[in-house]
């Protein structure tokens, strides 16, 4: 195996801006990532400032949370490191997709372990990685599914059937052990055999030996391959983290319009900036959300009131605070108030997030300020895609350059057959079809001037016809030059469902189950294991050579 950088193709969106101009890191984050003192400078902010939160309290949600299976020695070490005064986290999280879900997830915990070794190195300091498990998401359909590749080598998308609609927390939705084994049997018929099928398939039915909930599943698959890393992991929407979180959900209620102020104001100097907004920033949003008639539901602020988006739940803000107190289980964060909970909850070094993630984050500065707090450092996670020697090949075949990887292929495979095609194919056409339209201009003409009567109209349709059998034609010639070319262009076609498949990046579609069935999973340690990177590094996409 062998891991190479890919130079950077710049693109004009905030991503590239994060990690190219200064300025507009300055203006909408805390700190910018690559300068060397913003270490150094985030580690004295947390060590002259307390947590919101008590780490007593926190560490004993974690441990209730590990127990009993998810508690390799190294997370037991790291729960007693993270009670320490002075010790700082790395931390990012994902949705508890099936299997870990895309591959990026595991890029992501890979990052997060990586980042948290370099740190405490440099630092001196316990630095704890820490996995964020997005339990609270009720989105089913975004986490109900893993991407694979069939024996012919396409993309497909299994997903495991959920008889159960309603809008609840993931982590409220329980996996039956038989439809799930029933579900790893059809996945396993699905894919290609090889010498890894039968490890992946006992190991994946090992997690669900009994009927559990989807973030403990999800729990159970980072654990297996990171808990010897001492990777901390946290849900959401755990009932113990939300009775420690109480003060801090009533300050988010309390200071909820002000909180949607300074959104809506750095929402407003993105688009100066001649940017999107990367969130929807709905009119007096609460930006929280509540299990309300068997659902979770977003708050909307209504005067002095807060109601649901259905309008069919209303509360005073005191009564709302009352209920906080009474049932904090009820409650859960949006995509805006998630990162300010974090903070609260743990001394954050680093944040580790994907381009969507660096994207809404850039609507917090001032927000975080207005709970007392600071936005951490944020790093990109590590963008890998994986290529074997079959892949490799082709590349070469085709003369493509491993940058050319993080570019759309199938644009490149266009491109190519247009190289194959006579030079002058095209110009003979269009040379042709301006031939006979002057030839059936002049026969119009002509019948139309000796004649009359409706030859003009009908030459007019004629000629409609004429060009439209000039343009088969020419797509016919196409056909058949793709046609000889079939076996290039085949494979053509799998290096784009391994590389790209559905022309996405191939960490955002496949799961790892692919990985492990082509190649086992030795990867994961190769990652880990690599030299420490430069801090710019962790920007960069790379390819695995596997």
């Amino acid at each position: 195996m062998r891991l190479q950088e890919i130079a950077l193709s710049r693109k004009s969106n905030l991503f590239d801006m994060y990690l190219h101009q200064p300025d507009f890191v300055h203006s909408f984050y805390a700190y910018n990532p690559w300068q060397e003192e913003s270490v150094q400078k985030r580690a004295r902010y947390l060590s002259q400032t307390g947590q919101a939160i008590k780490r007593t309290f926190l560490v004993e949600a974690l441990r209730s949370f590990h127990r009993p299976e998810l508690m390799h020695p190294e997370v037991e070490r790291n729960l007693g490191r993270l009670e320490e005064d002075g010790s700082m986290v790395v931390i990012g999280g994902q949705q508890a997709g099936l299997l870990g879900g895309p591959l990026y997830t595991f890029y992501k915990a890979i990052t997060i372990i990586r980042l948290a070794r370099q740190a405490e190195e440099q630092l001196g300091r316990p630095v704890i990685p820490v996995f964020w498990i997005a339990g609270e998401d009720h989105d089913v359909e975004e986490v109900d599914h893993v991407w694979v590749q069939t024996g012919g080598g396409e993309p497909f998308k299994h997903r495991l059937v959920v008889e159960e609609q309603r809008k609840i927390p993931v982590s409220g939705r329980i996996i039956d052990r038989d439809v799930y084994g029933r579900w790893l049997d059809e996945l396993a018929q699905i894919m290609p055999d090889r010498e890894n099928k039968q490890t992946w398939l006992i190991q994946c039915k090992k997690w669900g030996e009994s009927s559990l909930s989807w973030t403990r599943l999800f729990a159970r698959v980072l654990h297996h391959f990171f808990g010897k890393y001492g990777l901390l992991l946290v849900d959401s929407n755990d009932e113990n983290l939300r009775r420690i979180e109480i003060p801090f959900f009533n300050e988010l209620i309390c200071k909820s319009e002000s909180i949607a102020q300074k959104t809506e104001l750095a929402a407003r100097q993105l688009r100066e900036w001649g940017l999107d907004v990367p969130v929807d920033l709905k009119k007096n949003q609460g930006n929280l959300f509540i299990q309300a008639d068997g659902e979770r539901q977003h708050l909307f602020r209504e005067n002095d009131d807060w109601v649901t988006k259905d309008r069919k739940n209303r509360w005073s803000e005191n009564g709302l605070l009352k209920l906080v107190q009474e049932d904090p289980a009820r409650f859960s964060n949006n995509v805006l108030t998630r990162p300010l909970m974090q903070e609260a909850l743990f001394p954050v070094l680093f944040f580790v997030g994907g381009s969507g993630e660096i994207a809404y984050w850039s609507l917090l500065k001032e927000a975080f300020l207005e709970m007392n707090l600071q936005m951490p450092i944020i790093i990109p996670r590590m963008r890998v895609t994986v290529i074997d020697s079959r892949q490799e090949k082709r590349i070469n075949e085709f003369f493509l350059n491993w940058r050319e990887l993080d570019s759309p292929l199938r644009k490149k495979k266009e491109m190519w057959l247009d190289l194959q095609m006579p030079p002058d194919l095209t110009r003979v056409f269009d040379e042709a079809g301006k031939q006979m339209a002057r030839a059936h201009r002049q026969l119009v003409n002509y019948l139309d001037q000796e004649i009359g009567m409706n030859m003009k109209e009908i030459g007019e349709k004629n000629r409609t016809k004429i060009m439209a059998q000039i343009n088969y034609y020419h797509h016919f010639a196409r056909r058949s030059l793709e046609e000889k070319h079939r076996a290039s262009l085949q494979k053509w076609d799998q290096l784009i469902n391994f590389v790209q498949p559905n022309d996405k990046p191939q960490e955002r579609v496949y799961n790892m189950v692919w990985l492990w069935n082509e190649h086992g999973m030795e990867w994961i340690d190769f990652l880990i294991n690599q030299p420490n990177l430069p801090i710019k590094g962790y920007g960069l996409p790379y390819i695995l050579s596997i």
